[in-house]
């Protein structure tokens, strides 16, 4: 069983109890006894100023480096690996916290990169961006080191340095169609997240969604490079991979957890995606295979 860490596992001298929480990489307060590999109930940015280091992403290893971003998004299951001398700073903070401002949701979908991290988890900074995203974030740590902090004033920071990292990410301001179509996204993830492992059929998340398969795969394909039922089935093909390596079902239970009704189909299928069987993974994905 994969453990979930909430804010409240942590501890900073910067920060508002189980909504936002920044300190120095090196000195932010870990629950004791940490458990690798785990995931988080919040969103992690993390600016590695110096030092190297690598981070396992859901079996994808990010190899990170002096004047990086890394973000990491709710559920993600990660590990870091090795590192060298890596200092920084680690910003967490809840959804609840970003949606108490009194921005629209069109404005707050304007953060695709909170939704993409699945596809592109990190930004290598030039000098002049790094600068940038320092001035803010002193700002963010002056104003939560006050006695008299402002959670307004905290969460608008937080805003604008999102913000100033996501014009970073696109290279230029995203227009309101755009945020539109990032929200309508947003929606479609949340659905795959409540209902895959019942329903895979996109005419059921576009019905959910008021419109038509080929306007859902529009967007899907214009957001993240892939079309709505390749994201359907990555979801469904990452539980099943979380499950054989962190688990102890056995392939038929797993299979039928994920709504599977045929156990040959499941093998089949993870086959066809992964290029191994399900047996020959959770092999491949031991310690000592």
């Amino acid at each position: 069983m994969i453990i979930s860490y909430h804010l409240e596992d942590f501890s900073a001298p910067f920060s508002i109890p189980g909504q936002f929480m920044m300190d120095r990489f090196e000195d932010v307060g870990k629950p004791a006894d940490m458990v690798w590999p785990h995931k988080h109930s919040f969103y992690e940015v993390l600016w590695i100023e110096k030092g190297n280091a690598q981070h396992l992403i859901d079996q994808h290893t990010i190899d990170l480096h002096s004047d990086t971003l890394f973000f990491i998004a709710p559920g993600q299951i990660h590990e870091l690996g090795h590192s060298e001398n890596v200092k920084g700073y680690s910003i967490m903070f809840s959804e609840e916290f970003l949606s108490l401002s009194h921005a629209n949701p069109e404005m707050l979908a304007g953060l695709s990169f909170l939704e993409n991290s699945y596809s592109r988890p990190s930004l290598s900074l030039a000098p002049q961006q790094s600068e940038e995203l320092g001035d803010i974030i002193g700002m963010l740590l002056k104003e939560s080191g006050r006695k008299d902090r402002s959670a307004s004033i905290i969460r608008h920071l937080l805003l604008a340095l999102l913000f100033q990292i996501q014009r970073m990410m696109a290279g230029e301001a995203s227009s309101e169609a755009d945020n539109i179509q990032v929200l309508n996204l947003k929606k479609f993830k949340k659905l795959i997240e409540e209902y895959y492992k019942k329903e895979t059929k996109l005419s059921f998340f576009s019905a959910q969604l008021f419109m038509t398969n080929a306007h859902l795969n529009e967007i899907a394909k214009k957001i993240t490079g892939k079309t709505a039922g390749e994201l359907i089935r990555e979801r469904v093909l990452l539980e099943a991979k979380r499950m054989l390596i962190h688990g102890h079902w056995t392939v038929g239970q797993i299979a039928s957890e994920l709504g599977f009704k045929d156990f040959s189909y499941f093998s089949r299928h993870f086959k066809k995606q992964e290029g191994l069987t399900p047996a020959e993974f959770r092999k491949s994905s031991s310690p000592s295979g």
